[in-house]
């Protein structure tokens, strides 16, 4: 429908112009603009330029969400394996298919400089899943693990899967363009995993055979 192009152009448009010039500098004229669209398009669909500017950085974060959902265990899947397939999950969320260059700038922007949007999607979006992999990591350290290293392991977690993506030009310069490209989705998410279950304690030490994690699969995050 022309309406929902309309729409879709318009927010697509402030995805790239908010990412570009930040929250205060980017205008709904420029916004209108680079859409192709009338200036009224802004309030009828989305209400105001703040309003916008959420939707924007829902996209942005969230948009890989619905086609790669968390995966439905059954109950008494070891923990061990949820967390390998959380971190496959997430990795696909953030390296498969190829998305806009402005989802990843526009979040950068924004947690560079918070506005009332990031606690949005903080609490709608991002908790959620951080609650997953919390009560993953429960079942996996000692009772009575402080609730602050539980957090602490779970960025450590996560931080990894995100250098990758919001650190590739470092990554890439660093290793070299041709050894990049052999960082397939499957390689990454085979380090990644064994690397967190030895720190956990459920797996060997990567001192015992380093080579262990090759690069396997055919999805490239390059």
């Amino acid at each position: 429908m022309e309406a929902d192009d309309t729409k879709k152009r318009v927010l697509e448009a402030a995805g790239r112009v908010f990412s570009e010039k930040g929250y205060e500098a980017a205008t709904v004229r420029d916004i209108c603009e680079l859409a192709g669209a009338n200036i009224a398009s802004v309030k009828y669909y989305y209400g105001d330029k703040q309003s916008l500017y959420l939707a924007a950085c829902v996209e942005a974060q969230c948009a890989r969400e619905g086609a790669v959902p968390m995966p439905a265990w059954e109950p008494g899947v070891p923990a061990s394996v949820r967390l390998q397939d959380f971190i496959r999950t997430f990795l696909r969320r953030l390296f498969e298919e190829e998305r806009p260059a402005w989802h990843r700038q526009l979040m950068l922007r924004e947690m560079a400089s918070p506005t009332d949007a990031c606690a949005h999607v903080v609490e709608d979006y991002i908790r959620p899943m951080a609650s997953i992999l919390q009560g993953i990591l429960q079942e996996m350290m000692p009772p009575g693990t402080p609730e602050i290293v539980g957090f602490q392991v779970g960025f450590s977690i996560v931080g990894q899967c995100l250098f990758y993506h919001v650190h590739q030009p470092i990554a890439e310069r660093l290793m070299g363009a041709e050894n990049y490209r052999q960082l397939t989705i499957d390689q990454l998410a085979d380090h990644i995993v064994r690397f967190s279950l030895a720190a956990l304690g459920y797996g060997e030490p990567l001192s015992k055979n380093p080579a262990a994690a090759g690069v396997v699969g055919s999805q490239s995050p390059a």
